[in-house]
């Protein structure tokens, strides 16, 4: 989920190749939208039922959630700018609900991934310094987070977490504009080169099933990474393609993806990697999204 703004400046992006069938392109967006909540209306957001979960407890997968996890913090978050404010995006019912504004001394929005124990991880600034903050779901409170290690020139990132292949806690990903995947370590916030992948650029989210996956909103490309190499183990080519702000995150085995295409707020598309199919969610939803992220207590297999 980058603010890219800027995007028509970088270089040809790397053509990746696929043997994948057309895919399909429908609209099924949702009869008689509503907009979103309005950050500036005096009415009060809804209340919230997050809570934090022990990022080391083990967890029963079967049904392809997590039993461990408890109250929101399955659904996917979106940031949004002007102003800043995170919303509750319900998959299901294709809804926003207004969690609030954030009220933190830190501006321009790149990325933001959801952990476990219902912490937004924001990364912010720009090419030149770029900081990651931690927001708490329940109350909106932020603070820095100081990451150790991080390359010279690392500049902007999206950002992801994914379950261990122990089945015990996650790990945080980061991607940047130069194809380099690296693991941040939450407990000690160090962060390590993993190795380059496919994607010039990519956004990533991750599954409670261990599975990482990057998006590329110029090619439309979506690829599984091998967590210690970087390696593409599947791509998928989709039909969501734009140039302007884009988010990108996982939810009951499909990726659900957020464009800002005109001037009317982002556009939300679903991509299935069972059907090999993308479509529309819901158009022009008002809302100018610069991040998204799910947790890896959201489900990752098909909800019934």
């Amino acid at each position: 989920m980058f603010h890219r703004t800027v995007y028509g400046s970088l270089s040809a992006l790397v053509v990746v190749v696929l043997g994948a069938s057309a895919v399909q392109c429908s609209s099924s967006s949702r009869d008689g939208y509503e907009a979103p909540p309005d950050p500036d209306s005096d009415a009060a957001p809804p209340e919230q039922l997050i809570s934090p979960v022990d990022a080391a407890a083990e967890a029963s997968v079967a049904n392809g959630i997590d039993q461990d996890c408890t109250g929101e913090n399955k659904q996917i978050y979106v940031v949004t700018r002007r102003p800043d404010a995170i919303y509750r995006f319900d998959p299901a019912s294709l809804t926003f609900a207004l969690v609030g504004k954030i009220d933190c001394p830190y501006r321009n929005i790149i990325s933001m991934a959801i952990d476990r124990r219902g912490y937004a991880w924001v990364s912010v600034g720009g090419a030149g310094v770029v900081k990651t903050v931690n927001v708490r779901l329940a109350d909106l409170q932020c603070k820095e987070v100081v990451l150790n290690n991080v390359p010279v020139g690392m500049g902007m990132y999206g950002m992801g977490f994914v379950k261990n292949d122990s089945s015990t806690g996650e790990s945080l990903f980061l991607h940047n504009f130069s194809s380099y995947l690296f693991r941040v370590e939450p407990a000690t916030r160090d962060v390590s080169l993993v190795g380059r992948s496919s994607l010039e650029m990519a956004e990533l989210t991750g599954t409670g099933d261990g599975k990482l996956f990057g998006y590329n909103p110029g090619t439309g490309v979506i690829a599984r990474f091998d967590k210690t190499s970087g390696a593409s183990l599947e791509t998928y080519r989709t039909s969501a393609v734009a140039l302007g702000n884009w988010a990108f995150a996982q939810w009951g085995g499909d990726f659900w993806i957020f464009l800002r295409e005109g001037e009317t707020g982002s556009t939300v598309y679903r991509y299935s990697p069972a059907t090999d199919e993308t479509t529309v969610a819901t158009k022009n939803t008002g809302l100018d999204i610069l991040g998204a992220g799910s947790s890896t207590c959201a489900p990752f297999k098909p909800v019934q």
